[in-house]
């Protein structure tokens, strides 16, 4: 899949033209020739997803073939309609481009196509796609086309369309329009749903507009469009527009001269009644569009490839000696970037990328994608975590639901927080069962906590802890304190799920209770602090919630009394109540792709009552509370779970990666890197095409970043443990740490460190034990010998 090549597409010098070449080929991801099966199709559409997180687009062909699951997926736009739950909203797409000749479509169906490529230019959010195709009357014509969502200004896009007959003259129609005919795909094959209904079509000369709304929460979906001629200027043309149900179409027809090349320009604003009055909107999105022409598509490209740069010089990380992996991170940093919402959403364990997994956050957001937002954009960040707050009252409802008090984060979440995990799925054994994740999988509660103090350690936001992160961490609290029960002298939390989902209904899953325990002891020790620090705080707080003086010493009892099981002697962490008694099996066998083969007689029917595991979950433990285990533990229990581990979900290899590099493990951990960092690109778990899977995506970056790199940021320090591959020369990136910048720059035996800051400081860095003062605004280099 990862393809170079020599040639650059010609697009035009004129108006955006120069904007548009291609950056250097290590930015460049190529798709070469069409791919004939459905899934492959939309595999690659998945692969060249553009977007600015506001509005992302798969990167399907514009004139949309069989096969293809074309589609724009717009943040937080979620609805039921007739699905089991909510799910987001595939929404009309601006996208579509068909080009005609003599009543012929030029298209893969009824042509040949000599070449065709697409080409995503992730430096600057840019998908490029050239082909040259040959209808059966032998007539040859290349379609160049490139598009884009603005990075800078969420709400547009733009779109250059070229044309050139090569070997024949003759009229030529140019079709796009606004396509409101979409479907969500349904649960069974080829099934569809209807999310939305037309409400407005409107057209004129110069703008095209399209009014959907959603048929549950009535949300309203505006487009608004100018399409036109640009190059070369004074060609005589006719304009049609046309209305196929909810379709519209623009069409431009032209007698075409052979080997003259066409340019046709598209300008797009996207809005919706979340952002805009319903009343308005209309008079909203075209005065957008006016004022977008207005400005010129040379402009606002301009613009856009300067908030490319901007972001890219914060979040680029350099790997000096390995191509592939060098060009597999930046493809997974690209695809953070385009993901990180510019309001208060959340984020789907697929991205933007398609309804897969209907659109829900899961744990991914804060154990594997909030850490790459805290330590680059943390305003992102907070966006992430404001979705949460705002969607506490929904956390509290499904608590009362279950029979508890305060707040129980669902474990999938959609718009108001309200748990939406659907009531049966098709799981790993291809039958259809009912799913627990819903009612039992609950540290997602205290996963959403870790990623809270995980982000205020970084960046030290006190504004963000005390006016709205004091509220979740105490509502979760008072939940898991009436979610435990005490059968004897300790506390204990029965029927749950830990991430390793082979294993429902288990009783103290260890890492749910370790996280637990460091969750309650936390919110205990919040309290005590604030109520020194911000007493008027705390009081507003405690009576906004009615929180009672006794809770927060419930809280500290519970947490150090809940069980916790590991042996004394060996440093094992019994996975479960009971797991050690289960049949024992490791995995022997792998086959052709590395995939690990289950033993004999073991299937997806019975793995339950086995010890072997679909991902880590006292590993990953260990991984978020590497503090609290010696290398001697955590090597233990490396080399216990490592072997029965299954490696059926995407969140796997980078965790085993990260404990692979802290317990010296590195051939492994380097193998369980690559195998995150091309997830998607190499359809690993062959089914891409149901979206990007985004926590292997923030795994890869903490792979690197935590686990070659070593880096944590603490609140009063940096450490450092660094280890680099023999392949790697050099690995070089820098991070946001509270208000100051910290660029590092590592080699296999030293590391240059500096940190820019307003002011003058010292502050300590702690590299392989030991630490050094380090002033801020100062270039260090520092030595350091690989254990």
């Amino acid at each position: 899949m990862l393809t170079g090549v020599t040639t650059r597409s010609a697009l035009s010098e004129s108006g955006t033209g120069g904007l548009f070449e291609l950056s250097p080929e290590e930015w460049l991801l190529r798709l070469k020739g069409f791919r004939k099966t459905r899934k492959a199709i939309q595999v690659n559409e998945t692969i060249m997803t553009i977007g600015n997180g506001y509005l992302n687009i798969r990167g399907s062909l514009e004139e949309l073939p069989p096969g293809h699951c074309g589609g724009m997926y717009l943040a937080g736009v979620f609805d039921k309609s007739e699905s089991d739950v909510e799910e987001l909203v595939k929404c009309p797409m601006w996208t579509d481009v068909s080009v005609w000749h003599e009543g012929e479509k030029f298209c893969q169906t009824t042509c040949k196509a000599i070449s065709h490529e697409q080409t995503l230019d992730m430096k600057k959010g840019i998908l490029h796609r050239r082909t040259v195709f040959r209808n059966p009357a032998g007539k040859i014509l290349s379609i160049e086309i490139s598009r884009l969502a603005f990075m800078h200004n969420p709400h547009r896009g733009y779109m250059k369309v070229k044309v050139t007959p090569k070997n024949f003259s003759g009229n030529i129609r140019v079709l796009s329009g606004l396509n409101g005919e979409v479907f969500n795909r349904g649960y069974f094959p080829r099934e569809l749903y209807k999310h939305l209904q037309l409400e407005k079509i409107e057209r004129g000369r110069n703008f095209m507009y399209l009014e959907m709304k959603t048929r549950e929460r009535g949300i309203r979906i505006a487009e608004a469009a100018s399409w036109k001629l640009v190059s070369p200027e004074g060609v005589p043309l006719q304009w049609e527009p046309r209305i196929y149900g909810e379709k519209f179409t623009s069409e431009i027809s032209i007698d075409a001269v052979r080997g003259r090349s066409y340019e046709f320009e598209k300008l797009a604003v996207v809005a919706t009644s979340r952002e805009f009055p319903a009343e308005s909107l209309f008079k909203d999105t075209i005065c957008q569009l006016k004022d977008y022409v207005r400005k010129g598509a040379a402009k606002e490209v301009e613009e856009h490839l300067a908030a490319w740069d901007t972001m890219w010089e914060q979040a680029d990380v350099h790997i000096d000696g390995d191509e592939p992996a060098q060009q597999a991170l930046r493809y997974n940093i690209y695809q953070l970037l385009i993901n990180g919402p510019s309001g208060p959403t959340g984020i789907g364990a697929k991205f933007l990328s398609s309804e897969g997994y209907l659109g829900h956050a899961f744990w991914d957001t804060e154990i594997f994608i909030l850490p790459f937002y805290v330590y680059n954009f943390p305003a992102t960040a907070r966006n992430l975590l404001m979705y949460r707050y705002n969607t506490l009252p929904g956390a509290m409802k499904n608590a009362e639901k279950m029979g508890y008090r305060g707040a129980k984060y669902a474990w999938e979440s959609a718009t108001t927080g309200e748990d939406v995990t659907p009531r049966f799925a098709s799981k790993l054994e291809k039958t259809i069962r009912l799913i627990y994740t819903g009612t039992e999988e609950d540290h997602i509660v205290s996963d959403v906590i870790y990623g809270l103090e995980r982000y205020f350690r970084v960046t030290g936001d006190e504004g963000f802890l005390l006016r709205y992160g004091l509220e979740m961490v105490f509502l979760t609290a008072r939940f898991w304190e009436s979610r435990t029960v005490k059968p004897g002298d300790e506390y204990e939390i029965h029927t749950v799920i830990g991430p390793d989902e082979f294993h429902e209904h288990v009783n103290n899953n260890a890492y749910t209770n370790f996280l637990v325990k460091w969750h309650l002891r936390l919110a205990a020790m919040l309290f005590k602090h604030v109520s020194k620090t911000d007493p008027d705080v705390l009081a507003a707080v405690s009576s906004r919630i009615a929180l009672q003086e006794h809770e927060p010493d419930n809280w500290l009892k519970v947490s150090r009394k809940l069980k916790f099981t590991q042996d004394p002697e060996t440093g094992l962490v019994e996975q479960f109540d009971g797991y050690f008694s289960l049949k024992d099996y490791v995995i022997e066998r792998h086959d052709r792709e590395g995939h690990p083969v289950l033993p004999q007689g073991v299937n997806f029917r019975n793995i339950g009552r086995t010890q072997l595991i679909k991902q880590a979950d006292v590993l990953i433990m260990m991984l978020l509370f590497s503090h609290a285990f010696t290398k001697e533990e955590k090597l233990a229990n490396y080399h216990y779970y490592e072997p029965r581990t299954a490696h059926k979900s995407s969140l796997s290899h980078c965790t085993h990666a990260m404990m692979g590099l802290a317990v010296s493990e590195r051939v492994n951990a380097y193998r369980y890197f690559m195998k995150t960092a091309l997830f998607d690109l190499r359809n690993l778990h062959k089914n891409t095409d149901l979206g990007i899977h985004a926590a292997a995506v923030g795994g890869t970056w903490q792979t690197v970043i935590h686990g070659f790199a070593g880096l944590m940021l603490k609140s009063d320090r940096i450490v450092l443990n660094p280890w680099l591959p023999k392949k790697w020369d050099r690995l070089a990136f820098r991070v946001r740490w509270r208000d100051r910048i910290v660029f590092l720059d590592i080699s296999h035996r030293e590391v240059s460190i500096r940190i820019d800051a307003d002011t003058d400081l010292t502050l300590p860095c702690t590299l392989n034990g030991r630490t050094s003062k380090l002033q801020t605004n100062q270039p260090y280099r520092l030595s350091y010998c690989p254990d």
